[in-house]
């Protein structure tokens, strides 16, 4: 997880005192759900977003309890209404959005690069060894702006410009809280513990919450998304494109008081490109990473690459000690070598409890005021403490009593947080791509391009959009792979087809496509993301409606990914979701998210190294247009809609400006 909810940072929470918790494995999980077994599904319409995860007491197979004739009764307490209409009965415990995010669906699967130009397994399967748990919805978010940096930071760093693009933050909030305070604790909630900090090999949630507070990159994104020199003190691009050279910061030190040296940036690079999911696009253009002396590194590449950009957003690319990387293994830096050069440290670490960071006093800043992750933080807290509470139920009682003085409450909580006066809400202006994957393997009726069209033209995606509820935590998608505020990646060359919905005339096309009678559309999805389960009961009403079989299968998520990987034959449409402010093109699920489906990838490669070789804002935006318009026509994906979240918090909190989890530069009211 960059910082993407602000970064990929997921993985960096670990510098623990204590052992960390073992992997958590997930049993295998699988529901069905036929279209002819379907009960009446009344039409879609805003309501609230309350979600459950049916899991079996004996932890057998896990499905969802479904009520038609009463569907606002209460079983156990709760019921969710899913944007179907139809009722989720609480049979276990409670899931929400915050465990659906994408935080780590970017990571999960579609992160094989595209066009041939690198291969790599799931990091969902590869790089999570210390957690087998499901990234949440959370994990996702911290990474937002990280990776929309790259976005912007894409096309800039191409162009040697920087244009800014509309930002989830505002900067520093001094003047509105008064004067900034030192000292005090702040405490925070977060559903998940980590499990470890090391962000390349960890993609569990919750280490982007806390791996920004300790660790630093060679460079980082401001709160325009521009990318900005940390521990580079400046960095310098050949003109042929093929060479980086960074010169480090003077007197920067590690925690423990270990001089930064450029074989610690060498070492640290080198692991995040062998083993971090970001880093899958560079490893197939990356020459080599040396040290030129201990203030001087140089990237060499194969061909020109947007390497700042990826390195901007990309928390794997946080700099650790070389000895430290000597010392890992295969889940990753051992707990106790995590050491970083940010404003915090790990203190203490009570596992599945709670994770408290103190002050570094040896932490020297970089020049600059703070600006989204870029700038030198003021470090005003004396301590942060994250308290590991994974109940949804509990998080805003936890924010009205004190429990807690920031968190990230679900979709469903929204309304309620808004209306009361104690507790404030910033929304992000980044979102996240909500969309089904149409498979392009043989064995599917979509690899027929008449079909896909026909899905296209069937599935209404406003009304989907429209039926979450909270208007002002989604925004239409166009089509596109990235957000209407990532204004260098954003593109409508495909928005005229997106916009296509015409029931009677897509049941025309499947016939055209050569559906048969009796063949049924295989769908599948997880539980564990319930708003994918939902869009495709949606969609599934639709095919019914048309006349069309359809079917709906759930796995847990490691089930889901194995089955879509290794059985590409067996399924026809995979729901997910993805980043909308990726760091570049090559990272969207439109673009790369099908390669082991059959995606035409070599018709994609020029188009991918066009925009890498874009000199100018103009080249590039001109090969974000092509890419667009080639994925529109081929529609590896079909975008349903941009999902934003927000962070809520208590009144006492002062500086806190929006910008993901960042606390480095937040104090609490006297």
């Amino acid at each position: 997880m960059h910082r993407v909810s602000p970064r990929s940072r997921l993985s960096e929470s670990s510098r623990t005192s204590s052992t960390l918790p073992s992997p958590v494995s997930t049993p295998t999980q699988k529901s069905s759900i036929s279209s002819n077994d379907m009960c009446a599904i009344p039409p879609a319409r805003p309501a609230p977003r309350t979600f459950r995860r049916a899991r079996a007491m004996s932890s057998q197979n896990s499905e969802y309890g479904q009520v038609c004739a009463n569907p606002y009764r209460a079983d156990k307490g709760r019921i969710g209404r899913g944007f179907t209409g139809q009722a989720k009965v609480l049979i276990s415990d409670r899931i929400t959005e915050a465990d659906a995010y994408c935080g780590g669906v970017t990571a999960i699967t579609f992160y094989r690069h595209e066009a041939g130009l690198g291969v790599r397994s799931p990091p969902m399967i590869r790089d999570t060894p210390l957690n087998q748990q499901l990234p949440s919805r959370r994990h996702r978010k911290r990474q937002l702006p990280r990776r929309i940096l790259a976005a912007t930071a894409a096309v800039l760093v191409a162009a040697g410009l920087a244009s800014a693009c509309n930002s989830q933050a505002t900067g520093t909030n001094d003047g509105a809280d008064g004067p900034p305070v030192k000292g005090g604790n702040l405490t925070v909630r977060i559903a998940q513990d980590p499990g470890s900090l090391d962000a390349v090999k960890n993609t569990n949630a919750g280490v982007s919450y806390i791996s920004h507070e300790v660790f630093e990159q060679l460079v980082t994104i401001d709160k325009n998304y521009q990318p900005q020199p940390v521990l580079a003190e400046s960095y310098q691009k050949s003109d042929d494109g093929l060479a980086f050279t960074f010169t480090l910061r003077q007197g920067v030190t590690f925690s423990d008081g270990t001089p930064l040296k450029a074989a610690d940036v060498v070492a640290s690079l080198k692991y995040w490109v062998e083993n971090g999911s970001y880093a899958g696009s560079l490893k197939p253009v990356l020459k080599d990473v040396t040290a030129k002396d201990d203030a001087t590194v140089e990237v060499s590449l194969k061909r020109p690459f947007n390497l700042i950009a990826l390195m901007a957003a990309s928390a794997g690319s946080e700099i650790h000690k070389a000895a430290d990387i000597a010392a890992s293994g295969p889940t990753g830096i051992p707990n106790d070598r995590i050491v970083g050069t940010g404003p915090y440290k790990v203190k203490s670490w009570t596992r599945g409890q709670q994770i408290v960071l103190e002050r570094n006093t040896n932490y020297k800043p970089p020049k600059g005021p703070s600006s989204g992750y870029a700038g030198a933080k003021r470090a005003f807290l004396d301590t942060i403490t994250y308290k590991i509470v994974a109940d949804e139920d509990a998080v805003l009682n936890g924010l009205k009593t004190g429990l807690w003085d920031v968190a990230e409450p679900s979709h469903d909580q929204y309304d309620q947080i808004k209306s009361d006066a104690q507790l404030k809400i910033k929304v992000e202006a980044a979102a996240n791509v909500q969309y089904v994957a149409l498979n392009h393997n043989s064995g599917s009726i979509f690899s027929k391009p008449q079909a896909r069209d026909a899905m296209n033209m069937l599935i209404d995606k406003k009304a989907i959009m429209a039926a979450q509820g909270v208007p002002e935590l989604t925004q239409p998608s166009n089509g596109a792979f990235a957000t209407l505020t990532n204004k260098n990646l954003y593109s409508d060359a495909g928005k005229a087809k997106w916009e296509q919905n015409d029931p009677e005339q897509a049941k025309q096309m499947f016939a055209a496509a050569g559906l048969r009678p009796d063949q049924t559309i295989r769908m599948i999805t997880t539980d564990e993301f319930p708003q994918f389960k939902d869009a495709l009961l949606v969609i599934q009403n639709q095919l019914k409606k048309i006349g069309i079989k359809s079917s709906i299968e759930s796995y847990d998520f490691a089930t889901l990914m194995g089955r879509k990987n290794n059985k590409p034959n067996s399924w026809d449409v995979l729901a997910l979701m993805d980043d909308g402010n990726p760091p570049v093109p090559s990272y969207t699920d439109n673009v790369n998210g099908l390669d082991n489906s059959g995606y035409p990838r070599d018709k994609l490669a020029p188009l991918l190294e066009a925009y890498d070789r874009a000199k100018t804002p103009e080249e590039a935006k001109k090969a974000v247009d092509a890419i667009q318009g080639f994925t529109s026509q081929n529609l590896p994906t079909i975008t349903l809609y941009m999902a934003k979240n927000y962070v809520a918090h208590r009144p006492n909190v002062g500086g806190y400006d929006g910008w993901g989890m960042e606390f480095a530069d937040v104090w609490i009211k006297k």
